[in-house]
């Protein structure tokens, strides 16, 4: 039977989780990224085994992923989405409110290299409007970062998804999300109204906007494990 159960941070934890939020919130760059030196990941084909709006429930080669929207005692709901891996299950809980934006189903890719996953949500919205980050690694799903991302006028309505256009590279302390330049709104003052939204950095490079986010500092969060009880339920990462 999985249970539910509240993790208590401890201010060390917090102050290494504050120091990755606070190192991602850049925004252009001068500098480039090169990716010729990171890893192409694999994007991987799921079996999706519902159709409802809200609820999705993706069956992936080696695990499951599946989401459920609870509608809080207050005027907040929360989205609980839930990995089952063949070894482990994890959990991500949002806390739907104005910091927070509900995900649709996710894009999964996958490193022959690393064996490392990274889960991209993308948000939900009139049209196509940003992104969640997460990476499963060492059998811990961590938060890579999140933007919101307006498309042009002439692609906002389209056909075409995050699916079809977005490449997602990884390095040894980061993970670079790229998409074409041609079907984003680079500088909106309406971006502003989402500062939790801003993770990573991004360089123009041709006719790709590359966003880099770091991973080498977020892995003390593991430790977290320590003070967690071997239950069936682990919750790691989680309320952004």
């Amino acid at each position: 039977m999985m249970k539910i159960f509240l993790i208590l941070f401890s201010p060390a934890l917090l102050s290494c989780w504050n120091k990755q939020k606070e190192i991602s919130k850049v925004e252009f760059s001068d500098n480039r990224i090169d990716t010729k030196d990171l890893i192409l990941l694999n994007k991987i084909n799921c079996t999706q085994e519902s159709n409802e709006t809200i609820n999705y429930n993706l069956n992936c080669k080696n695990f499951n992923v599946s989401n459920t929207l609870i509608e809080g005692s207050d005027i907040n709901k929360y989205e609980l989405i839930t990995f089952i891996f063949n070894d482990i299950e994890k959990a991500i809980i949002r806390k739907i409110n104005n910091e927070d934006l509900e995900t649709s189903s996710p894009l999964i890719y996958y490193s022959d290299t690393s064996k490392n996953y990274v889960i991209f949500f993308p948000v939900n919205g009139d049209h196509h409007f940003g992104w969640k980050l997460y990476l499963y690694k060492n059998k811990v799903l961590y938060p890579v970062g999140q933007r919101i991302m307006y498309w042009k006028p002439e692609y906002e309505e389209s056909d075409i998804s995050y699916s079809d256009i977005l490449n997602i590279y990884e390095g040894n302390d980061n993970i670079v999300v790229e998409i074409p330049a041609k079907y984003v709104i680079k500088d909106d003052n309406d971006y502003k109204n989402y500062p939790n939204y801003s993770d990573g950095k991004y360089f123009e490079k041709g006719d790709k906007l590359n966003y880099e986010l770091l991973t080498q500092e977020f892995y003390c969060i593991v430790n977290i494990q320590s003070v967690m009880e071997k239950r069936d339920y682990q919750i790691m990462g989680l309320l952004w």
